[in-house]
């Protein structure tokens, strides 16, 4: 009997000791199971999708801005409505959307509702720009041919006709409306605004002296002039609002949220795998001290370790790789942000900074910034007779050509259309900019052929410059309003000839001016290496 019970204790003992056993293995393989998930909590292709839509996101949010300075410079914008991105910029809102789940506190929800505010008030103040803008453009593109067509009939048989003195102060009148416009429109003030007023009431106080058919061209001129006065404040008032909404800012908010979110799983991931790595050594010590009972569960955490470190690798080269993307799309949006995709030069924006920065070098050296305003003449005629393949191939050609007769630090930029725009630093005289302004139009006009087909261009340039202090004090907008005013004097001059802004700045005395219909006639400049303009110091 006490055999019996005895045995039946150690029979109990032993199942007590299986039992235990089997409660540990449970526990250590739920153990380790719940580490391995924990490595394997987040997909890093899911961090890499929402950089990719925030970059993308970033890409159209730049090329809106872009579609509005377009509009405001006049350029048609590829879509009318200036909405042609938002159906994807939707689409990658609502992608990111589903990815805050996936991120650590608030930070991402609050960036995230801040853009969201930003995209929809800027939408509703492109909505209103794109109803202001039209009109505003239209007017813009008909006042000057209105005014010279006005001019035209002034000097015809309406001229004959009228009083010789109404004639003459109809026409002065035009010329100061037409100037006072584009000036408002560059830099519109109440002060400007007031003297359009009362140069239009001059305008329409001579209409009895002419015949209808004039007086409607005169209505048309008023009407054009009266849009600008009004949209143009407007439209501009628009833009700083749109400026204001802070889209991008909130883009680089939400972008460094996500950041951090993801940097923070990554760092609980990495941590997690050192605890596994761990928790498998001991594993391994309990293997070697259970024997030849636990050999079947050390191959199982072999075959995990192994499985693991391949994750790893894997993990170490995706990431590389999409590193490796990423900086290429980076670098290639920052381009795309600062050059002229047709011609690779840089663009509006990038010339700009250029152009402060060395108002301010200037600033410091007491030196001389030249700005060069240059539209092309003709162009249009070979766009409507050869079509825009030509144009773009001479846009191409006159960038190259130009480019080619600069020096390494001077900067070329194409604005948009047939405008470019040279910057010259530490000009040391007058005439040394006027070589480099015949070098140009030398250079443009001898485009004869593109695309094979016969081209006759010129250039109309207008030169502006800025000396030290005082040139930094009147600021880059000023310079590019004198170099732009120069060049439509430029234009009613005769067109291929460049004429210099009464504004300009130079060093020591002034140089002796040279009339304006003898500017073309200038003594050609002097090459070191003609094959590489680089090489000579056009500037003198």
């Amino acid at each position: 009997m006490l055999t019996t019970l005895a045995r039946r204790i150690t029979s109990w003992s032993q199942r007590r000791r299986q039992l235990l056993a089997g409660v540990a293995v449970v526990l250590l393989a739920l153990m380790l199971a719940i580490l391995y998930l924990r490595t394997e909590a987040v997909d890093p292709a899911i961090s890499n999708r929402v950089t990719l839509n925030l970059r993308e996101l970033e890409k159209l949010d730049a090329e809106w801005d872009a579609n509005i300075l377009r509009a405001h410079i006049g350029r048609p914008s590829p879509d009318p409505k200036l909405t042609a991105q938002l159906p994807r910029m939707r689409d990658l809102m609502e992608r990111l959307r589903d990815a805050l789940p996936l991120t650590q506190g608030s930070g991402a929800s609050a960036a995230f509702g801040s853009l969201e505010t930003a995209l929809r008030n800027k939408e509703q103040l492109v909505g209103q720009f794109a109803i202001h803008n039209p009109p505003l453009r239209a007017a813009l593109l008909h006042m000057p041919p209105a005014v010279a067509d006005l001019k035209t009939e002034l000097s015809g048989i309406e001229g004959a006709l009228a009083p010789a003195r109404i004639v003459v102060r109809l026409d002065t009148t035009l010329n100061a409306l037409l100037t006072e416009t584009l000036r408002y429109n560059i830099a519109p003030s109440p002060a400007l605004a007031s003297r359009i007023d009362e140069i239009l009431g001059d305008v329409a106080a001579q209409q009895i002296a002419f015949s209808p058919a004039v007086i409607d061209k005169m209505d048309a001129v008023i009407h054009s002039c009266r849009v600008i006065l009004e949209k143009r404040p407007l439209e501009n008032m628009l833009e700083a609002q749109i400026a204001a909404t802070g889209s991008d800012a909130a883009l680089e908010r939400l972008e460094r949220e996500f950041d951090r979110s993801f940097d923070a799983v990554l760092l609980e991931r990495e941590r997690s795998r050192v605890y596994l790595f761990a928790y498998a050594a001991l594993l391994l010590v309990l293997l070697a001290w259970a024997g030849w009972r636990l050999r079947r569960s050390y191959r199982i955490i072999g075959e995990v370790n192994a499985s693991l470190q391949s994750a790893n690798e894997t993990l170490e080269h995706r990431v590389a790789e999409r590193t490796a993307e990423l900086e290429a799309q980076s670098r290639q949006l920052e381009r795309l942000a600062q050059h002229d995709s047709l011609t690779g030069l840089i663009n509006y924006r990038q010339i700009t900074r250029l152009l402060e920065r060395a108002l301010a070098r200037a600033d410091r050296r007491d030196s001389v910034v030249v700005l060069m305003f240059i539209d092309l003449d003709g162009f249009k005629a070979v766009n409507d007779t050869w079509g825009h393949a030509t144009g773009d191939m001479v846009l191409q050609l006159v960038a190259r050509r130009v480019q080619e007769k600069l020096r390494a630090e001077d900067a070329l930029a194409r604005l948009g259309g047939d405008e470019f725009v040279i910057m010259l630093e530490d000009v040391t005289s007058r005439d040394g900019a006027l070589r480099v302004a015949r070098l140009a139009l030398e250079q443009i006009e001898s485009i004869v052929e593109a695309d094979g087909h016969p081209v006759s261009i010129s250039a109309s340039i207008g030169i502006a410059s800025a000396r030290g202090q005082s040139g930094a004090a009147r600021g880059q907008e000023a310079l590019l309003a004198d170099a732009d005013k120069a060049m439509y004097e430029a234009k009613q001059a005769g067109k291929g000839r460049f004429v210099v802004s009464p504004q300009s700045q130079w060093l020591g005395p002034t140089a002796r001016e040279v009339p304006r219909e003898r500017l073309r006639e200038l003594p050609p400049v002097i090459e070191a290496d003609a094959t590489n303009g680089a090489d000579r110091d056009p500037i003198g």
